[in-house]
């Protein structure tokens, strides 16, 4: 059966094996995976480890093999009725086989290889990647009826697993490949204002996307029923992410991980699963000891509720696990979409706001301001999906976007000229866009033009960039107060970012007065003496559409402190100054995060609850039970009846001018309300 992987969201897990598990007791084995109700497994299968007696000369074969334990394993599966996805990971070959073809290799600039533990770093444009893993790919496929592959660490990596940076790679294939691509050398080290350093990012992108893109070509003539998953949406059928933890990232722990990771892969392409993995185990170093299961928790039911398969990660095999404390939660957030899977399959977003993934201007930080965002929107609860800037890039942008009532672009730098129109187009037609930041201030090869570039914007131009500084602030004037409601205890914000002081165009509202650096010690010398009329805030009509326009980094401010005036600033923004309705109104706590899915033939809306009360600082505990949550949801149907899925509780309700009220009782970590038309 051809598309397997859209048909529902599956649930996965992934037994990631090491050498030693060549011997595991494959009764054990499946009876661990019948108990997570996982109808698909990843398995290791070969690249680094061949699990399988493999015939090429130079694919290193499990030396603690006994048998042929891919053979096996997919054997059994396949009489559960479960599928097998066979992982491969390219991205290192055994020392042995690196010594007699070094042009397969990775260099750093100094002309070394990286080793590690037995391994060498291979290099994306050499042969083994580019060739050999085709014919790796081709003999598993020929040889056993597997239904999907997947390839881990793919790419350009410069990292090996204690996290040692080595440098952007300088063999002769990579200096050869860019010279063509771009007649210039390659960069030796990774900086954001070299413009040649901002080719090579585009570069990596068009030469990793030509590989899978014929690797996919490749696999699909020999079968085109298998699915092809990995950490890209270019030539792949499953989008694979991954909610993972490690020591020297900044905290706190991003707990909407797995949210942003399943609204990016709905909100940005069609006819493509995502498959979102919870990670088992703390970090590369520590892989024998797991992360909170209330974390965890959190990642699998944000899969389960924005409509992505359910997918877990451990290392080793389920039923040796050193550290088990989690699996009796995951199996039951598994059993609970097995018993309900039919609510989450053919559903889709009803969001009509929808906020942008600044990829394509990741080595700004501005992945930071999207974050602040983020928690703003879901701490407010408004309903949105995400999207992945590359859609904007694409012809049938505009048509995407007309899903939509408001459109965010949070700190969005770099924009093609088609980019800028179609999002125009969109405002034209009767849009609301919010940007911030320096958003469309420079091309698409990140060179910065000095002018916002989206015309939507209002602004006359740029006149410059003010550095950020300590001191500086925001004043919300009287006149401000008049559009900007709830401010009534409070005239000031802080502003700790870079700001373009632009001149708007005429007919272009402004609002907010900038107080350049102030004194701020000691306590009697704290105080400013000068205001200006700079603005802080645009507010621009643009045919039948809007536009708000905060040329600095409000969502980064927020992702980093948190402050209240940052979050009613924005918020005051998108309700009062672009009168964007939320299609949910409620008294939970923002600490509750809401989803709602429609059914896509109109049978059932759903509304998920997810509770995420446990974090504490670094800690994920038990989330505190919330009780009595009013809610009130917009739509034109009048519901049959309204029942949690979790309690298995009927729920009470009014429909009266076009809106279901009801109030939930109770809430634990998650509920599923259901309302049936």
């Amino acid at each position: 059966m051809s598309s397997w992987w859209l048909k529902k969201p599956m649930r996965m897990v992934q037994t990631n094996l090491r050498e030693i598990d060549a011997g595991l007791d494959v009764d054990k084995y499946i009876e661990s995976i019948r108990e997570f109700c996982a109808d698909v497994v990843l398995f290791n299968v070969g690249g680094i480890v061949a699990n399988y007696p493999s015939k090429l000369p130079y694919h290193y074969v499990n030396p603690n093999l006994k048998d042929d334990l891919v053979g096996k394993v997919l054997s059994r599966l396949k009489e559960e009725g479960i599928r097998f996805i066979a992982r491969f990971d390219f991205s290192k070959v055994n020392e042995v086989f690196a010594e007699k073809n070094p042009e397969w290799l990775y260099r750093s600039k100094c002309g070394q290889f990286i080793y590690y533990n037995h391994q060498v770093h291979t290099c994306i444009n050499g042969k083994y990647q580019q060739e050999y893993a085709l014919n790796i790919l081709e003999e598993v496929i020929r040889n056993y009826p597997i239904d999907g592959v997947f390839f881990n660490m793919i790419g350009y990596v410069t990292r090996d697993y204690s996290g040692n940076y080595h440098g952007i790679c300088q063999c002769e294939n990579c200096r050869q490949r860019f010279k063509a691509y771009s007649g210039k050398d390659l960069p030796l080290e990774e900086d954001s204002a070299d413009p040649v350093y901002r080719i090579y990012e585009n570069f990596k992108n068009d030469t990793s996307s030509e590989l899978f893109h014929r690797i996919t070509e490749h696999v699909k003539k020999l079968n085109k029923d298998i699915a092809i998953c990995t950490y890209t949406h270019e030539g792949v059928d499953i989008f694979r992410k991954e909610s993972n933890t490690a020591l020297n990232r900044p905290l706190p722990e991003w707990n909407y991980s797995a949210s942003e990771n399943v609204k990016t892969v709905h909100g940005s392409w069609d006819n493509m699963a995502v498959s979102n993995a919870a990670v088992h185990f703390v970090d590369y170093p520590f892989r024998h000891s797991a992360v909170s299961p209330h974390l965890n928790n959190i990642r699998l039911v944000q899969d389960m509720a924005n409509g992505g398969w359910l997918d877990y990660y451990v290392i080793g095999n389920l039923y040796e696990q050193d550290d088990r404390v989690g699996l009796e939660d995951a199996k039951e957030i598994f059993r609970f979409h097995k018993q309900n899977e039919r609510y989450f399959t053919g559903t889709s977003s009803l969001a009509d706001c929808c906020l942008v993934v600044p990829s394509n201007s990741t080595y700004y930080g501005s992945m930071k301001e999207f974050k602040g965002i983020f928690r703003i929107l879901a701490q407010n609860h408004i309903l949105f999906d995400c999207m992945h800037d590359s859609v904007l890039e694409k012809p049938e942008a505009l048509s995407r976007l007309k899903k939509y009532k408001l459109l965010i672009l949070p700190d969005a730098r770099n924009m093609s000229d088609a980019c800028t129109a179609a999002i125009d187009k969109f405002v034209e037609e009767g849009g609301k866009i919010l940007i911030t930041g320096k958003t469309s201030m420079c091309d698409s090869n990140g060179n910065f033009t000095g002018a916002v570039r989206l015309k939507s914007a209002g602004i006359a131009f740029a006149k410059e960039v003010i550095p950020k500084e300590d001191g500086c602030y925001f004043r919300i004037r009287k006149e401000d107060k008049a559009k900007l409601l709830g401010f009534d205890n409070l005239d000031i914000v802080y502003m700790h970012s870079d700001y373009v002081e632009c001149v708007p165009q005429d007919g272009t509202e402004t609002y907010l007065g900038f107080i350049p650096a102030a004194m701020f010690g000691p306590p009697e010398k704290c105080y400013y003496t000068t205001e200006t009329d700079k603005p802080g805030v645009f507010l621009s009509k643009y045919g039948k559409g809007k536009c708000v326009f905060i040329p600095w980094e409000i969502g980064r401010l927020y992702e980093r402190l948190s402050n209240h005036g940052h979050e009613m600033l924005l918020m005051g923004c998108v309700n009062d100054l672009l009168g964007f309705e939320n299609m949910i109104k409620t008294d939970a706590s923002p600490l509750v995060e809401f989803i709602v899915h429609a059914e896509k033939q109109g049978k059932w809306n759903v509304i998920n609850l997810i509770n995420l009360s446990g974090q504490l600082g670094t800690a994920f505990l038990e989330p505190l039970p919330v009780n009595n949550i009013n809610i009130e949801f917009r739509t034109d149907k009048e519901p049959k009846k309204v029942y949690g899925l979790k309690n298995s509780t009927r729920i009470g309700f009014r429909y009266e001018n076009g809106k279901v009220k009801f109030k939930l009782p109770y809430l634990g970590l998650f509920e599923t309300i259901i309302l049936e038309n």
